[in-house]
C-alpha cells in the first residue's frame, strides 16, 4: 500500500463523490450529512440526491470538514472530523444536554464519521484515517477532541462511527453512556508547535 491523506474541499469533492457513489451514499444514502444538518428533521427531509447537493455545496464554500485517504490515487477511507461548533447538533442530543461539562473540557473539535470502502475492510484503514486526523487536530492548534462510537454487544457489521477499542487505544477516555449504544469518549490533543 502507497497511503496519503488529503483534506476534503471542493478539489477533492469528486474522488469523495466516487467514494461515497460507490456506496450508494453509504449509510442509507446519508452523504455524511447527517451530523452536520441543524436537527433530524432537515435531514430525514431530505433526498438522497439532496443530501449528495448539501455536502457538495459545502465542500464548495469551504465548510467541507473531513479527510480522505488514498491508496495511490484511489480514495478507500474517510474520516469526518471539524470543530465543534460545525457539528451542534450533539449538544442537543438528551442525553449529552444532561452532562455538565467543564468549561475546561469542552469540545474543540469532534469526530463525527469513520467510513472504510467495503472491498478494503480489514486492513487497518480506520485507524489510519483516525490518526490523520489526530495530526490534523494537532496541527489546527489541539484541544479537546469528543468522538461518538458505537458500542453494540454481538455487532459483526462495522459501525460509521469505529469502535470504542480502537479509540481507546489512540489515548481517548469514555465520559458517559449516552442512550444505550453510543460512548462518549474525549482526549485532549496537544498542539503540534511545528505546524502553528
Amino acid at each position: 500500500m502507497s497511503l496519503t491523506v488529503k483534506a476534503f474541499t471542493h478539489d477533492t469533492w469528486p474522488d469523495f463523490a466516487a467514494l461515497f457513489g460507490k456506496h450508494r451514499g453509504v449509510r442509507g444514502g446519508c452523504w455524511c450529512v447527517a451530523h452536520r444538518c441543524a436537527t433530524s428533521t432537515q435531514y430525514t427531509r431530505m433526498t438522497r440526491d439532496e443530501r449528495r447537493a448539501f455536502q457538495e455545496s459545502l465542500a464548495r464554500q469551504g465548510r467541507g470538514h473531513g479527510l480522505l485517504v488514498y491508496d495511490d490515487d484511489v480514495p478507500v477511507a474517510w474520516c469526518q472530523f471539524g470543530p465543534a461548533a460545525e457539528f451542534s447538533r450533539y449538544d442537543r442530543g438528551r442525553a449529552y444536554g444532561k452532562l455538565t461539562i467543564p468549561a475546561a473540557l469542552a469540545p474543540r473539535w469532534r469526530i463525527a464519521c469513520l467510513f472504510v470502502d467495503k472491498h478494503r475492510r480489514g486492513e487497518g484503514l480506520s485507524k489510519v484515517a483516525l490518526r490523520a486526523a489526530l495530526a490534523r487536530i494537532a496541527g489546527g492548534g489541539g484541544g479537546v477532541v469528543e468522538a461518538f462510537p458505537f458500542d453494540v454487544p454481538g455487532a459483526t457489521r462495522p459501525s460509521y462511527t469505529g469502535s470504542v477499542k480502537m479509540y481507546r487505544d489512540e489515548g481517548f477516555v469514555e465520559v458517559a453512556r449516552l442512550g444505550t449504544h453510543t460512548v462518549l469518549m474525549r482526549r485532549d490533543v496537544p498542539a503540534d508547535r511545528q505546524t502553528l
